[in-house]
């Protein structure tokens, strides 16, 4: 559809829709073969927000729309796993636009509620689920054609993944694919905004950027929660209106490593532990406009103890409150392994 100029009192168009899904469980609990041959099914209630291109970020990305997903699953294991409730923010992009059909892919974030989780004795063989509450993770392609002129019909192939990112033990995390269809309702047809004025152009000078973080994991599983606090400095480089590179280096001071010899089966030392740690990272920082999503590699290289892998992994959300202060939440894992979410204030000099 050609983009035509949208008057500066419209507001941002909202579809609603429903998606049934069905799928299978990937391993959950040692000891069970890759599949468990479990099939989960669910339902999902959303509304998608459409973007015309008021926001610059918006035309760089072919005016996404941005969803909110209320979702019910159920595993098919109701006295371990039980059912789940998810609410979840997501960006839904086109891949590929036909005259009519169109192949989109959505990604993101949210919370979900388990009614069973891990309790000793009670309920001791779900390794998967270590606590009521978790994050999830959504990937969704869909296919979509429309049945009328304000009704689309949606067939989904999408993965979920239920974590508590370290807060609990233990905590293998759900993670199962599903097959979807399903409607979706727009009211009104979307016009695309055309900028009257030129973007302004990219700033590709360096920046200095200090992030303060703190969060707390558990690493037994009858354990307290111990704190781990980082300090990242890194230099930062926006190479596109959407992209930036980053470059820096991390300070960790992790209270946790006595119960991590435990729990690789190993005595801890007599002495007094060092708790700190240092390492390298390189990334890359995604930008929405005020938001971002920051993905990193890290390589530690001061580390007294052999309990982690060499590298380390980041991955999480920014959001700017200002030109120079922004809030974070980020996941930092090792390999496949979650270690401790950290909740952050930076300064962006």
């Amino acid at each position: 559809m050609l983009a035509q100029k949208a008057h500066s009192h419209n507001k941002e168009p909202w579809s609603f829709g429903v998606n049934g899904y069905y799928g299978t469980l990937f391993r959950y609990r040692s000891g069970l073969p890759a599949l468990n041959f479990t099939h989960p099914f669910g339902t999902e209630l959303y509304a998608n927000r459409h973007t015309f291109g008021r926001r610059e970020w918006e035309r760089v990305f072919k005016y996404p729309q941005i969803g909110f997903a209320l979702s019910y699953y159920n595993y098919g294991v109701p006295d371990e796993l039980g059912e789940a409730v998810s609410l979840t923010t997501y960006l839904d992009n086109v891949i590929i636009e036909g005259p009519k059909s169109s192949l989109r892919f959505n990604v993101g974030t949210g919370l979900v509620y388990s009614s069973r989780y891990y309790t000793p004795i009670t309920n001791e063989m779900n390794k998967a689920i270590g606590s009521p509450i978790t994050f999830s993770f959504r990937g969704t392609l869909r296919y979509e054609f429309p049945l009328s002129t304000h009704t689309f019909l949606n067939l989904n192939l999408a993965f979920r993944h239920f974590s508590n990112g370290g807060l609990n033990k233990p905590n293998n995390g759900m993670n199962f694919p599903l097959l979807g269809v399903g409607l979706r309702y727009q009211a009104k047809q979307v016009q695309h905004h055309v900028a009257s004025d030129s973007a302004a152009p990219v700033n590709r000078s360096w920046r200095f950027n200090l992030r303060f973080a703190a969060g707390v994991k558990e690493v037994l599983r009858i354990d307290e929660k111990h704190p781990v606090y980082n300090v990242t400095a890194y230099a930062s480089k926006r190479m596109t209106k959407a992209s930036s590179v980053l470059v820096g280096a991390d300070a960790f001071h992790d209270s946790a490593l006595h119960n991590e010899f435990i729990n690789i089966s190993q005595t801890p030392p007599d002495e007094e532990l060092d708790p700190r740690m240092a390492g390298i990272t390189v990334g890359h920082e995604l930008h929405l406009g005020k938001l971002s999503f920051i993905t990193q590699l890290g390589r530690y290289v001061y580390r007294p103890y052999t309990l982690f892998p060499t590298y380390y992994q980041r991955y999480g959300l920014q959001y700017c409150v200002t030109k120079n202060l922004s809030a974070s939440a980020m996941l930092m894992v090792h390999s496949r392994t979650a270690n401790v979410v950290e909740w952050g204030i930076g300064l962006h000099l």
